[in-house]
């Protein structure tokens, strides 16, 4: 057995190892994403429509939307749409307006069929109308370089695909280790959006045509389902459509003393929506979850039970060669970061996050609903919501 721990082990630090050369990978591709968006794409750039659902009343949402409309972009609609007026994130709305006069507000209206995000994005898509050829789709509280909108519409104007997607990097302000396996967990969603097999669009950061919106029946789609991108990943795969991943189309948000409470919410949302949406994924992120958390846990056993003298052999010195390959593994993930991090509380980071992550993981296999902000969808295969009630 200590043989069969050893090998999953190996396979888990191989992996890691892989996947911190698709980081380096994508630093390169952002490189030269940003040298081609200095350049407007034959016959000019393309009239774009950026659609912000926005909601409540996070501290970092102003900053974030006002990065969002800073955008070195040549013909530029910027849309931010809310649920109702009495929306905390309206007082923040009408501030931004008397800085940025050609930014336009839309009320969507509660959700009933669909997920409020959902909803948002539609009204936002129908008040452009057909003002834009490209829609953009942001989340409110990530911050934006001033290239962002041009690297992500890049693929899309230069006519090299219908859909893109950017994703987004957690700059962690301390070394609390939620804090820091929160940043672990969505760096590690990031390098695995740089492998083709498992790139999807991600709602924070995704562009598509008009004509793609269109053909595809999006709006058709979303108006019935829990969630935007896992659902519109699911199609598009089923129909053999792919999408562009831009690496320099990456928002940045700052996480310190994060919650317990928050992040593993975040993570389950995460893990349900591919459990609904893409079920063959879901499963190999079970087979992802053992990976992560069973060498760990193995060690744990090994190294303990030597040190008490409770177990001999070959186990804890092979656990303890682990041990020395994990941590030379993810010294190279640290580099991956906006901010440098100590090699002993990542470490610590990257055992809380494979923790949490297979406890999450099974915690969702039974589950048939998902709490999302103040509601709870009851949702069937494929995302499409069967029902939804306000949170207690």
């Amino acid at each position: 057995m200590t043989v069969v721990f050893f090998v999953l082990g190996l396979v888990q630090c191989a992996l890691l190892f892989v996947l911190m050369r698709c980081g380096a990978r994508l630093a390169r591709a952002a490189r030269r994403e940003r040298e081609e968006a200095r350049y407007a794409p034959h016959g000019g750039w393309p009239r774009a429509a950026m659609i912000i659902p926005a909601a409540g009343n996070d501290p970092r949402m102003e900053a974030a939307l006002r990065s969002l409309l800073q955008q070195d972009y040549p013909d530029f609609l910027p849309v931010i749409v809310t649920s109702g007026e009495d929306d905390p994130a309206v007082g923040v709305i009408r501030r931004l307006r008397e800085d940025f006069p050609a930014l336009r507000h839309v009320i969507a209206g509660e959700a009933r069929d669909c997920g409020q995000k959902n909803r948002n994005s539609l009204a936002g898509v129908a008040a452009v109308g057909d003002a834009a050829d490209i829609y953009l789709f942001c989340d409110s509280t990530h911050m934006a370089g001033p290239e962002f909108a041009r690297c992500l519409a890049g693929p899309l104007a230069r006519h090299e695909a219908e859909f893109s997607t950017g994703y987004h990097e957690v700059e962690p302000r301390d070394h609390g280790p939620v804090t820091l396996a929160y940043a672990l967990s969505v760096l590690l969603m990031r390098l695995l959006q740089g492998v083709a097999a498992f790139t999807q669009p991600w709602g924070g950061a995704m562009g598509m045509t008009r004509a793609a919106f269109e053909r595809y029946g999006v709006a058709r789609l979303w108006a019935s389902n829990v969630v935007d991108d896992c659902s519109l990943g699911a199609m598009l795969q089923a129909r053999g459509v792919h999408v562009r991943l831009c690496a320099a189309a990456l928002l940045r948000t700052t996480a310190a003393g994060h919650a317990f409470g928050v992040w593993r919410a975040w993570m389950e949302r995460q893990v349900l929506f591919l459990k609904f949406c893409m079920p063959g994924q879901w499963l190999l992120l079970g087979v992802l979850a053992v990976l992560m958390a069973a060498p760990p846990v193995w060690a744990c056993v090994a190294l303990g039970g030597g040190l008490l003298g409770l177990g001999g052999g070959m186990a804890p010195f092979l656990a303890l060669c682990w041990l020395v390959l994990l941590a030379a593994t993810l010294s190279g993930w640290r580099r991956l970061l906006p901010t440098g991090v100590p090699l002993g509380r990542w470490l610590g980071a990257f055992f809380c996050a494979s923790g949490l992550f297979a406890w999450v993981y099974a915690a969702t296999i039974p589950a048939k609903t998902i709490a999302w902000r103040h509601m709870v969808y009851r949702v069937g295969r494929g995302g499409v919501l069967l029902g939804m009630r306000r949170r207690g």
